[in-house]
């Protein structure tokens, strides 16, 4: 009796890892596919509340925003924030300092 019990539960937790690994893989998945189209939907929601926001914004406060933006993922690529072009020939006139006595 003792032989067949021992023979039982070794039988037993042979075979629930393989079944249980099986499960979870499928499981994995699912919660995989889940989490993408939640992933897809949030970054939706996101952009709709950039684009009522920037509605909202005057045109020069737009353009500012923009402007940042565009410089923010130059300086993340670890370009400098403007580009060459703009540094060499859109050059401000810079005012002379005065001096004081």
């Amino acid at each position: 009796m003792k032989i067949l019990f021992k023979l039982f539960l070794l039988v037993t937790f042979l075979v629930l890892p393989k079944i249980s690994l099986c499960q979870d893989s499928k499981e994995r998945k699912a919660v995989k596919e889940i989490n993408k189209k939640k992933e897809k939907s949030q970054e939706e929601v996101e952009r709709e509340l950039i684009q009522r926001h920037l509605k909202l914004q005057q045109k020069k406060t737009r353009k500012t925003i923009k402007k940042s933006l565009r410089e923010a993922e130059r300086r993340k690529k670890g370009k400098p924030p403007r580009p060459w072009w703009n540094r060499r020939f859109n050059r401000k006139q810079h005012k002379k300092r005065r001096n004081r006595k």
